[in-house]
């Protein structure tokens, strides 16, 4: 089974720029990759930070765009970056009863969740008692194996900014999933802006870069500094015994086709 991760598009209105990119045209890049060469996709997971400025033009670019082409069976929650009642006026069918843009989904012989972390007035994630007891009840519900995925990580990763801005409340959350935590196979988180892995008390966890800009590897500072890079979106390929996550960096690149040569060793990359 194969699962596209795309995070933190950070879309601004048509013709303006972040910090002297175009969030706009990377998102078109990546979604014209999957269109041409992941069609097979289980789903399409969109882990929040949708807009830069959570304003309706930009939610309504985001719409525009993904309409223009053909893309696996979407699935979008927001992030710090995003209003949730800003949201839900343009993607209201992204919300569940409760008001939240979290969800449920199938995923072959797996159960996928996408959770909310959004807060008002923190640029860190947080889960209030009606989502962790909504994420208590989706995880009791059957025995199937389970991928998360969610914007913001409880994670803390060494980067001091970022750290400050991780998911509030990790030992009340750990409380909830703890019970069900055999059957959850891999986290998948955004808001980094690096593509960072490892694991989190025991369960794999990957974070994608996402489209935008890159946080630098510094340790030292409490500033969030930029590099622009490549857009990055996630490939995740899973099967009964393993988990496997590409980070797949979209550029324009020469295709070089290697010609084996009978007469000359094997070519290793």
């Amino acid at each position: 089974m194969k699962i596209v991760q795309l995070t933190d598009p950070h879309l601004v209105p048509t013709g303006t720029l972040l910090r002297g990119i175009d969030p706009e045209a990377r998102l078109r890049a990546c979604l014209g990759e999957i269109e041409a060469h992941h069609l097979d996709a289980a789903a399409l997971v969109v882990s929040g930070d949708v807009t830069d400025l959570a304003d309706r033009p930009s939610y309504e670019l985001f719409q525009d765009v993904l309409g223009e082409f053909t893309l696996p069976p979407l699935h979008v929650t927001v992030g710090n970056h995003d209003r949730r009642s800003v949201f839900a006026e343009v993607f209201p069918d992204h919300l569940a009863a409760d008001g939240y843009a979290h969800s449920r989904f199938r995923l072959r012989d797996h159960v996928g969740l996408l959770l909310d972390t959004w807060t008002m007035g923190t640029h860190g994630g947080a889960f209030d008692t009606v989502r962790l007891e909504w994420i208590r009840t989706q995880l009791a519900e059957g025995s199937d194996p389970v991928l998360m995925f969610m914007h913001h990580a409880p994670i803390k990763v060494g980067l001091k900014r970022l750290d400050r801005i991780a998911l509030q409340g990790e030992d009340e959350f750990w409380d909830v999933i703890a019970p069900f935590k055999s059957r959850i196979r891999h986290m998948f988180f955004g808001h980094m802006h690096r593509n960072v892995a490892g694991s989190w008390r025991g369960i794999p966890f990957t974070v994608a870069a996402g489209l935008t800009h890159q946080v630098m590897l510094d340790f030292q500072t409490d500033i969030v500094r930029h590099v622009e890079v490549e857009p990055y979106f996630s490939i995740i390929l899973v099967n009964d015994r393993d988990v496997v996550v590409h980070p797949h960096a979209i550029r324009d690149a020469r295709i070089i086709d290697i010609v084996p040569d009978a007469t000359a060793p094997p070519y290793s990359p």
